[in-house]
């Protein structure tokens, strides 16, 4: 879909985090962090809520039939469990990886293959920590993080672009993650089948896009067989100018966002929700994403 020259993104800092991280951050802030009784206590409000964090760093650069980036990528998982001595158990990792795209079209874009291969390096560490563990001086879950792995993977992708007018309608099936992601200890991406459609229609001065995808048809990822955690529906709305609004559902949860693209500086948020226990509707874990990106 790239015409000459696509763009680059040279510094894009992006931040993610639940709801329930956000508060006991604002918590945290407010107890002494090395007396064991008030960690405690703060710990015994948030138990059982799942904690996510992710920070991440994907400088890029696209052209025609081509693009290379670069990932930096920190993510901590926690959850809290027993009141009367409670432990945090973590699974926290540190990625690296180079990422490498090609594609092509043929029969005037009706049809477009591509391919994306990635090398990532993992660091990290699964582990639980207690109360005392937590109030030492300068605790780093990262510290111990003495294992590491590497990997390499790629993902097949088709798109069927339909000749038909006003709604413009696209096909689309990816196998990511050929070969698996394992990095032992520290998780595996299992290969996985996704498949799309989408239709793309003009209203007014809006450029428009309407999405369904299931992924993990196949049901490769996870221990369970919910269909229904593997849906997304979306819809982005494009004005002329600088500002993209979207929404939709994640796993049976909302979805919404914006982002404002001025110049070389684009401001991207978004809030969602992931499905963390064993069925769609269970165990909800808010999310908020907030990136800011210079490029050209």
């Amino acid at each position: 879909d790239v015409e000459g020259f696509g763009g680059a993104e040279i510094l894009n800092p992006l931040v993610e985090l639940s709801s329930s991280s956000l508060d006991l951050y604002k918590d945290l802030a407010d107890i002494d962090q090395d007396n064991t009784s008030q960690v405690t206590d703060l710990l015994n409000r948030f138990i059982g809520e799942h904690q996510h964090l992710r920070t991440s760093l994907f400088p890029s650069v696209v052209f025609h039939n081509f693009g290379i980036g670069v990932l930096g990528q920190a993510t901590l998982d926690a959850e809290i469990r027993n009141r009367a001595n409670p432990v945090v158990t973590v699974d926290a990792k540190v990625d690296l990886g180079l990422l490498a795209s090609a594609a092509y079209a043929f029969y005037d874009k009706t049809i477009q293959i591509g391919v994306t291969g990635k090398y990532i390096q993992r660091r990290g560490v699964v582990d639980t920590f207690t109360v005392v563990d937590i109030a030492s001086d300068n605790f780093d879950p990262l510290e111990d993080a003495d294992e590491s792995k590497n990997d390499f993977a790629f993902d097949l992708g088709a798109k069927v672009n339909i000749d038909m007018p006003v709604i413009k309608p696209t096909l689309a099936i990816v196998l990511q993650n050929i070969t698996d992601l394992d990095f032992d200890q520290l998780g595996k991406l299992p290969q996985q089948l996704n498949v799309g459609v989408a239709i793309n229609p003009d209203l007014w001065i809006l450029h428009t896009t309407f999405a369904l995808e299931v992924d993990d048809i196949t049901k490769e990822v996870g221990t369970d067989d919910d269909m229904y955690k593997r849906v997304h529906l979306g819809a982005e709305l494009r004005f002329p100018t600088i500002l993209a609004v979207r929404a939709g559902f994640n796993q049976g949860y909302w979805t919404a966002g914006a982002t404002v693209d001025i110049w070389i500086l684009k401001l991207s948020y978004a809030t969602y929700a992931e499905e963390v226990g064993a069925s769609a509707g269970q165990r909800e874990d808010r999310r908020h994403v907030a990136q800011v990106a210079l490029g050209f």
